[in-house]
């Protein structure tokens, strides 16, 4: 494969952030593909790869966050606001069973009139009805705003929606880890610490968690590597 010798080094040991920087900016995009492969296979020899079937819920659109990059949003005033009921997300929920779905996921904007309790009741009420569903669900930005408006820790919050029936959470707001980019682009979510925050809490609470990225924006690849 052609430019792979100059960098079949990085599959010996954790590469370095410069070295990060360098297979972002040089290396053919086949020798990355390869690369990663390589790093997969290292860590599942047994070379299998899964997937899930999933749906997406937005329970509001209603956020205060002010996002440059988001057309979904709407103000605590707005008439086209709204919040979905538990009915409504509980036909959803039968929907994404019927379609052989096994993961939920649930997202919102940060609304201020939804309380802790709106999460914990919506939780109980889908484990309830749909036990064998993974609730996927509330991004680090969601729960900072959550334990924010009720005077809680990151930690009641998370521990609340565990106890509800919450089993991870996703990797949603994350954006770009990079404070600098993130003080423009989401200047009303959580900082890179407090997302970073909410995740260790969850692994220490025994969730899981993702970690997503959004690129192609205002970013440079020194804030890919960052992040």
């Amino acid at each position: 494969m052609k430019g792979l010798s100059s960098f079949e080094h990085v599959l010996e040991e954790r590469i370095d952030q410069a070295t990060a920087l360098e297979l972002l900016e040089r290396a053919d995009l086949a020798v990355l593909g390869y690369l990663a492969d390589q790093v997969r296979r290292r860590f599942h020899p047994d070379n299998v790869v899964t997937f899930v079937i999933d749906r997406n819920v937005n329970y509001t659109n209603v956020c205060v966050a002010g996002c440059k990059f988001c057309a979904f949003q709407r103000k605590p005033s707005s008439p086209e606001g709204y919040v979905l009921d538990t009915e409504e997300i509980l036909k959803k929920v039968q929907e994404l069973v019927d379609w052989g779905g096994t993961t939920l996921l649930m997202q919102g904007g940060l609304n201020p009139d939804l309380p802790l309790k709106f999460y914990t009741d919506l939780l109980r009420e889908i484990k309830k009805s749909f036990p064998m569903v993974q609730i996927h669900s509330f991004s680090a930005p969601e729960i900072v705003y959550l334990a924010k408006i009720e005077g809680l820790t990151i930690e009641e919050v998370i521990k609340a929606l565990k106890d509800a029936g919450l089993d991870s959470i996703p990797g949603g707001g994350a954006e770009i880890l990079s404070q600098e980019v993130r003080g423009f682009l989401s200047p009303g979510k959580c900082t890179v610490e407090q997302w970073e925050e909410v995740h260790r809490t969850a692994h220490k609470l025994g969730l899981t968690s993702t970690a997503t990225m959004m690129f192609g924006h205002i970013e440079k690849p020194e804030h890919i590597v960052e992040h």
